[in-house]
């Protein structure tokens, strides 16, 4: 997008051809959108943009960024008040919240995870997957805990249509690893009821491994569970049946870099 500074030609100068009239100055002009661009224009025809200007005349850089006419990032943009806001709500629900597990007893549930994973996985070659995005922080604080070699990649899904058992898995990125006669071990925050945990282990024994185990940080303590007597492979708390954030878990998209597993007041 042009921003209408002045672009002179230095050096040698343009000799026209004998055949040809003389050059002119002139501006080259195309058909635009005024309401589909951030660009101003002096053409006293709206909907023309220039796009290169020969000329000697200083015309003012005009950002297109700050124009207050059509602005991409000024019709999408969020107002500022409602971010304000956003954030006070946060920082309260923050404030008011319980802390159930502080952060130095989340650190000894990994510490204690990564030995059992160790034991466990220690000489099998292993193919992690972090669930995203839940799964995020506890697969940034395990991976440096396992002292042997580990190949870690990343899924992302979201749970069946409306149903707890069969239906279709959704991917939002599915993984492409090849997990053919590996063991697969999946990393995610919390077994809540674990439909999509499940799902994405029935997903990677369909399509090869040789073993698929399960890694969570906390264990929602409920009979809600999507298959009876459900349970990780590797589970570091347990915890009660509140609604949880901190540690890869979130309320609302936020707070899963709170610093311990915090329950929302009254929830």
């Amino acid at each position: 997008m042009s921003n209408n500074k002045a672009i002179k030609h230095k050096g040698h100068k343009m000799r026209p051809s004998s055949s040809r009239p003389p050059l002119t100055r002139s501006a080259a002009i195309i058909t635009a959108t005024p309401a589909l661009t951030n660009a101003t224009t002096d053409s006293p025809d709206r909907g023309f943009l220039p796009i290169a200007t020969i000329t000697d005349l200083a015309i003012p850089p005009r950002p297109s960024l700050r124009s207050p006419h059509f602005g991409i990032i000024r019709r999408f943009g969020q107002d500022p008040i409602v971010m304000t806001d956003t954030v006070a709500e946060m920082n309260q629900v923050k404030a008011d919240a319980d802390c159930l597990v502080p952060e130095e007893q989340v650190h000894a549930a990994i510490d204690t995870m990564a030995s059992a994973i160790t034991d466990r996985l220690k000489d099998s070659n292993p193919l992690l997957f972090c669930v995203m995005n839940g799964g995020l922080i506890l697969t940034g604080q395990l991976l440096p805990r396992l002292k042997f070699p580990v190949q870690a990649e990343y899924l992302h899904a979201t749970r069946y249509r409306q149903e707890t058992t069969g239906g279709i898995l959704e991917w939002k990125l599915q993984p492409e690893a090849d997990m053919k006669g590996r063991t697969v071990l999946i990393v995610d925050d919390i077994l809540d009821e674990g439909t999509t945990l499940c799902a994405i282990a029935d997903y990677c024994l369909a399509h090869g491994a040789s073993e698929v185990l399960t890694a969570v940080l906390v264990d929602k303590e409920h009979d809600r569970k999507a298959r009876p007597g459900l349970k990780a492979d590797f589970t570091g708390l347990y915890v009660e049946d509140r609604f949880l954030f901190g540690y890869g878990m979130d309320y609302k998209g936020y707070w899963r870099n709170a610093p311990g597993i915090y329950a929302v007041k009254g929830l």
